[in-house]
């Protein structure tokens, strides 16, 4: 069955609802998470820097004649490596406090800078058209549905026991939020 009205969409608008549509689930999940557990589990940071270093070796097989890539994109592409490493190496020493602080602070770089940016670069690569739309209306609704959707995540999870039961997290084979049993009041 094919929907009659979407043949002349704008190519910008078509990137704009695919790149929307793209990130809503993973925001609402990383808000969710967030949300329910007060943490991202390591799927999630495994998923970042999984697209970080994808994005970091295509990089390395451009062309540099072809291409300039600012500096901005080796270092995010980058950092969540980086910070990978350091996770490994705090493991071996999981005493040495200053470590753990890199590591910290690493983290936070890499996943509320670097990897916004990288997602950022990913669009500019694949949807060129939505970038080069000249107004920043397409952008800002871009990351005002994300951030939206973020934000829904969140609540869902801080208030997971009105949409979910403990049994619900058990029987998905997901980790049981601690205060899972706790009643709401309201």
């Amino acid at each position: 069955m094919k929907l009659s009205g979407f043949d002349d969409i704008d190519p910008g608008v078509r990137s704009f609802i695919l790149i929307a549509v793209a990130i809503a689930f993973p925001a609402w999940d990383f808000g969710f998470e967030i949300g329910a557990f007060g943490r991202l589990f390591f799927e999630k940071i495994f998923f970042a820097w999984s697209i970080s270093t994808a994005l970091l070796i295509v990089l390395l097989f451009i062309p540099r004649n072809r291409l300039q890539i600012p500096r901005i994109a080796w270092f995010a592409t980058a950092i969540p490596s980086f910070w990978l490493v350091l996770a490994i190496t705090t493991r071996l020493a999981p005493d040495d406090q200053v470590l753990r602080l890199a590591l910290t602070v690493f983290g936070f770089i890499a996943y509320l800078a670097c990897f916004p940016y990288v997602i950022y670069m990913a669009i500019s690569i694949a949807y060129p058209e939505l970038i080069r739309l000249g107004r920043a209306g397409p952008r800002v609704g871009v990351s005002v549905i994300v951030l939206f959707m973020a934000a829904a995540g969140y609540i869902s999870g801080s208030n997971h026991s009105r949409l979910l039961t403990c049994e619900d997290f058990e029987i998905s084979g997901h980790f049981v939020p601690e205060n899972c049993g706790r009643k709401l009041t309201n």
